[in-house]
């Protein structure tokens, strides 16, 4: 199935509110029944690891249980870049929600699937 909107989050959920609005952003979208798909690079697949638990200097809130209403809202899971999951997370196995991991080549490839692609 070709997705119309990628949500594409390059930032850490511990440091700004991107994570929350790239969250809020893809439910929005998929209540209303608009295809979408989160692809998950850099510092953001640190949303993937059990406990995150966000910045108490920044009073943000841990956003990372939202990934559990993706099968309510019938949500694709999520993409995750195969390079930034081994430098952030390396086990793999301790992750607290089923991925698609890509390679960056086939990031690319997915990519042009996209209407729109948003990036946070």
């Amino acid at each position: 199935m070709s997705y119309s909107t990628l949500i594409w989050l390059q930032s850490s959920p511990y440091n700004s509110s991107a994570a929350r609005e790239a969250l809020d952003y893809i439910l929005a979208l998929a209540a209303v029944d608009c295809p979408a798909q989160l692809l998950l690079s850099g510092p953001a697949v640190c949303l993937l690891q059990p406990h995150a638990d966000v910045s108490a200097a920044l009073q943000l809130k841990d956003c990372s249980k939202l990934l559990g209403l993706f099968e309510l809202y019938d949500l694709p899971v999520p993409l995750v870049c195969q390079d930034s999951l081994n430098q952030y997370q390396p086990e793999p196995g301790q992750l607290n929600q089923a991925i698609t991991l890509l390679s960056k080549q086939q990031i690319t490839e997915r990519l042009a699937r996209f209407q729109h692609v948003v990036t946070l």
